[in-house]
Parts: structure tokens; C-alpha cells; sequence
């Protein structure tokens, strides 16, 4: 039933991880700051985010099965395509529920409570597609559930100041799922599926997906402004925006065969560059 752990990763998009993980890992070390580090803390995080991708993508890809062997340009998935099937791809999906609710177990009570809500949030981002165009700022809405979920599993509180950074992330994300849908506009309009390209059309959503990411760039320096991270940060950040800006002039002109460039290399980009930038200007303001 099971072949490689790397044909079930691959299938997952496991690589995607990178969208979410750095701001989890930013968020364990803002918790941290005045308290001693737990190393094993930042292990079970680590473990948590795993789980909470494998879990997410596996019920996506199980979710999705119909549609994608529908689509040309997903039907070679490793489930709609049958290389995998949809038992075994659940029985991953739950081990890595099971990974990561152990991991919310291992850090603390609270953490393991609100374990299963934000298993059945990460699932539910599988059907809005089919009834509404706000799917993509509720897959960014999921990521952004990752420093929330850091900053719980350290502290057991949660400060509204850490929400700036979670609209950031939903917005940020938003957008460049907005650009990600525009390869399959044709496709959700003749299946009934709901996106912001299938509603409203290249333009306008290009339009949607760059006010997206101009409140994504704003709310990201609120974040650093509120937690103080100093120069090197907004330095960080100005970069980060710079690549934000870039996704779109890759697919201007209707260019949408550069789009998974866009998607991953650049996005993927962002999310490291923020958080070393955050990270070294935390540790330059320590040793000062």
C-alpha cells in the first residue's frame, strides 16, 4: 500500500512547508524573549508543523482527487492519477495528525485543547473552493495559524499584537493564491468551482492580489514596529516587498507559464528572508 516516504511527501508538496514553518519558528523565538529557551520546545514545534502539513495536504489531495483528475494540469497527482490511493494517502493524513497532536501534547495542555480545532480548520480549506472566492485568504488564514500556534505552545497566552502578524501572512498568502488560480481561471469556471480569477477575471484579480499584498507589506511593518525589530528588519522587509512586487511583473502581460516560478521560488524567498531579517535584528538589539 505504501511506496516511498518521498513519493507521499512530493505528493503533499511537502516542500511547501516553507511558506509557514519560518514564521512559526519567528513567533518560538519572540515567545522566548525574557524567558529561558527550551530547546526541546522548538523540537516539538518543529514536529507540530509536520504533522500539520502532512495532515492538511493529504485531506486536499484526497479532497481534490475528482477535480484534479479533471484538470490537465494536476491530473498526473499522485492520488487523482491512482499512484497512490485515497486510503493510503488518508492513513498518512493521519499520521501526521497524529504527530502533530502528540507534539501539542508534549508542549502543554492548552496547546493539545486546541490541537484538534486547528486540525479541522486545516481541513476545511479543501472544500471552500466550492462555495466561495475567499479560499484563497482562507488557505493564507490557515498558515498564518502557525505563529499563533508557536507563540501558544511557548507562553499559553496569546496577545492581539501577534494577530498583525497573522493578517500579514493571510494577506500575503491570499495574493499569491490569487496569481497560483489564475493557471486553472477556465477550468473552475466550467466545474462550478469558486476563485477570485474565475469571478472577477485576469485583471481584476491581479488587481485583488497586488492590494493583497500591498496590505500584506503593511501589516508585516506594523509587526515590527509593535515588537521593535529595529533597522535591519524594515531592511528585510523592503526586500521581501521588492519580491512581492516581482511575482507580479513575472506574470503581467497574461505570462502564466512563469507562475509556479512566482509561487514557490519567490514566496518561498519571503518567508526566509523575514525571518532571518527579524531573527538577526532580535540578536543584534540582545547583544547591544
Amino acid at each position: 500500500m505504501f511506496g516511498s516516504v518521498s513519493r507521499y511527501l512530493e505528493a503533499i508538496k511537502f516542500s511547501h512547508t516553507i511558506f509557514a514553518l519560518p514564521f512559526a519558528l519567528l513567533a518560538t523565538i519572540l515567545a522566548f524573549q525574557g524567558i529561558e529557551f527550551q530547546w526541546l520546545n522548538l523540537v516539538w514545534i518543529i514536529f507540530a508543523m509536520i504533522g500539520a502539513r502532512t495532515w492538511a495536504m493529504s485531506i486536499n489531495r484526497i479532497v481534490d482527487a475528482h477535480f484534479d483528475a479533471l484538470n490537465p494540469r494536476t491530473a498526473e497527482r499522485a492520488v487523482a492519477s491512482g499512484r497512490i490511493s485515497k486510503r493510503a494517502m488518508l492513513i498518512f493524513g493521519l499520521l501526521g495528525a497524529s504527530i502533530f497532536v502528540g507534539s501539542a501534547a508534549a508542549l502543554s495542555l492548552l496547546a493539545f485543547s486546541c490541537s484538534l480545532p486547528v486540525l479541522l480548520i486545516l481541513a476545511s480549506y479543501s472544500y471552500t473552493k466550492r462555495f466561495t472566492i475567499f479560499c484563497h485568504f482562507w488557505l493564507g488564514f490557515c498558515l498564518s495559524l502557525a505563529p499563533l500556534g508557536a507563540w501558544v505552545a511557548v507562553r499559553e497566552t496569546l496577545p492581539a499584537e501577534l494577530f498583525l502578524l497573522s493578517i500579514a501572512i493571510t494577506s500575503w498568502v491570499g495574493g499569491f493564491d490569487i496569481i497560483y488560480a489564475l493557471q486553472d481561471t477556465s477550468f473552475d469556471i466550467k466545474h462550478g468551482l469558486h476563485s477570485i480569477p474565475s469571478r472577477f477575471g485576469t485583471h481584476r484579480a491581479l488587481l485583488i492580489a497586488r492590494l493583497s499584498h500591498i496590505i500584506a507589506a503593511i501589516f508585516f511593518a506594523l509587526f515590527g514596529v509593535v515588537y521593535h525589530l529595529g533597522i535591519i528588519y524594515f531592511v528585510g522587509l523592503l526586500a521581501a516587498v521588492l519580491l512581492m512586487a516581482q511575482q507580479h511583473i513575472v506574470v503581467r502581460k497574461g505570462s502564466l507559464e512563469r507562475i509556479n516560478f512566482a509561487f514557490f521560488n519567490l514566496n518561498g524567498w519571503i518567508a526566509v528572508l523575514l525571518f532571518i531579517a527579524a531573527s538577526v535584528s532580535l540578536w543584534v538589539k540582545q547583544v547591544l
